[in-house]
């Protein structure tokens, strides 16, 4: 009898350690990227700082550079396309697979109102809110461009 009960325990172990053993999950070599959120959803012209929060997921996990003339991370301001550029850092792996995810926080600022009449930005605009969405996309060492995620609409108070 003991013998039963001490080999039906030992079976449950495995079985138990068997099920808790979880493949890694298996994402596209191409990074993938999604907007997640602003930390704050209005800023005020030329001096708040707008921060953004991507997702992100890359099956082959070469995301990131140490050198500081490389910009990987184009967000990009759909008002007139003016791009801003970043350098996302090396990402480290995350356990046996290559294939790594997570977020991204990236700060923006310095974003300004932009006047249709006039061709100059961040001059103060008496009374008036303008909203802006961002494109962003990211690229890996491989020279692969991620899809491209658009942000909802950020609101820049364009007065003191």
């Amino acid at each position: 009898m003991r013998h039963i009960l001490a080999a039906s325990f030992l079976f449950a172990v495995l079985l138990t350690a068997f099920a808790a053993c979880e493949k890694p999950p298996i994402y596209d070599p191409q990074p993938q990227i999604t907007y997640v959120d602003f930390k704050r959803d209005t800023v005020q012209q030329n001096t708040g700082v707008a921060t953004f929060i991507i997702g992100f997921t890359d099956g082959d996990g070469d995301l990131g550079s140490d050198s500081n003339g490389v910009s990987n991370l184009l967000i990009i301001d759909t008002r007139r396309e003016d791009t801003f550029f970043y350098r996302v850092p090396v990402i480290p792996k995350q356990g046996a697979a290559d294939g790594i995810s997570g977020e991204i926080e990236v700060d923006i600022a310095q974003i300004c109102c932009q006047d249709p009449d006039f061709p100059i930005n961040c001059l103060p605009l008496p009374d008036v809110y303008q909203q802006a969405a961002f494109r962003v996309i990211l690229q890996d060492n491989a020279g692969q461009w991620s899809n491209e995620a658009l942000t909802p609409a950020l609101t820049i108070k364009c007065f003191e």
